[in-house]
């Protein structure tokens, strides 16, 4: 079990596990993943699948998780500004790697992400990794994948069956590395006591129902039910790896923020990121930060307070010179 505390006082805590395991066909892993404490920020959870071929993807998985952990924690903007900046910055590593690096031309990978942060859940998303949440005895699919199957599908092209047998069922259409510039979905939602989140690769989500991996998870404790999903998707032959990250929330403890929830639940909001500030300023825009500062920028007048602040100087000055005129007459 692991937990948080902040200030002499117990916060939210969170009991986690994961499993990873390269299949019962391909003999390389190139999943990675990661999950616990990361200071001063909550728990985190990270699950990303390579692509690129040997080496290559396992190169770009471990990669996106290392720096977005690593950017995280680094990170002073608020959690839901500091998920876009992490994203960006391993989309950036793995780019830039794989043109210093012309035998990993070509690497990607997916990246999808929970940072709890207190009451409330963040969920970053790229590719086709899966996050979900059970509650109340229900599973729900927090994530939309980005692929060429699950784009038809939402355009009634083809059914949930036939996308998960087709043949290109494995084409990302969106994923870190590829390029400069990705697209990042981000959600939120508020915790409850007890409920409980699973991330997965597509190995697992492809193999495995809903009711199955609501089951499993809701019988066992984290690091079990993990364990049990990558032995259910083996058993099923597993021609993909397979890794599974399980979180169960203890207790909530709620706190106030110093950045602000949409007034309305808006669903998933998806970002361009590209290598400049733009996309990241969205994301600030959508979560923005409770100051005073923050709130002056909001005003109409803003973008003009150069101007009015000009006019203000000129005015008193031209005051005061008349006064100074008037008491030397």
């Amino acid at each position: 079990m692991r937990s948080r505390e902040r200030d002499g006082e117990r916060g939210t805590r969170v009991e986690v596990g994961g499993a990873s395991h390269a299949g019962k066909v391909r003999m390389v892993n190139q999943d990675s993943f990661w999950v616990g404490e990361v200071a001063g920020k909550g728990t985190l959870a990270v699950v990303a699948d390579g692509m690129g071929g040997h080496q290559t993807g396992e190169v770009a998985s471990q990669q996106a998780v290392s720096t977005f952990r690593a950017a995280l924690h680094r990170s002073r903007a608020t959690p839901p500004a500091a998920m876009a900046r992490a994203s960006q910055a391993a989309n950036l590593e793995i780019y830039e790697y794989a043109l210093e690096h012309p035998e990993h031309r070509g690497m990607g990978t997916t990246l999808t992400t929970v940072l709890i942060d207190d009451q409330v859940a963040i969920v970053g998303h790229v590719g086709d990794s899966r996050a979900y949440l059970v509650r109340d005895g229900q599973i729900e699919q927090l994530t939309h994948d980005h692929s060429w199957v699950a784009d038809r599908v939402r355009q009634g092209l083809l059914t949930e069956d036939e996308a998960r047998r087709h043949r290109w069922r494995n084409v990302i259409t969106n994923a870190l590395g590829a390029t400069t510039a990705f697209k990042l979905d981000l959600h939120h939602f508020e915790l409850r006591e007890g409920d409980r989140l699973l991330l997965c690769s597509d190995g697992v989500s492809m193999l495995l129902s809903e009711p199955m991996m609501l089951q499993l998870i809701a019988t066992h404790p984290p690091q079990r039910a993990a364990e049990r999903l990558i032995e259910e998707a083996n058993d099923r032959g597993s021609p993909d790896n397979v890794t599974a990250v399980v979180l169960r929330v203890i207790s909530v403890a709620p706190r106030s923020k110093r950045y602000a929830l949409p007034e309305r639940d808006t669903g998933t909001a998806s970002i361009d990121i590209t290598d400049t500030l733009s996309g990241i300023r969205r994301v600030e825009d959508t979560f923005p930060v409770r100051s005073y500062l923050a709130a002056l920028r909001k005003q109409s007048w803003y973008p003009y307070r150069l101007w009015i602040v000009g006019s203000v100087y000129l005015l008193l000055l031209f005051v005061l010179f008349s006064v100074l005129r008037a008491t030397a007459t």
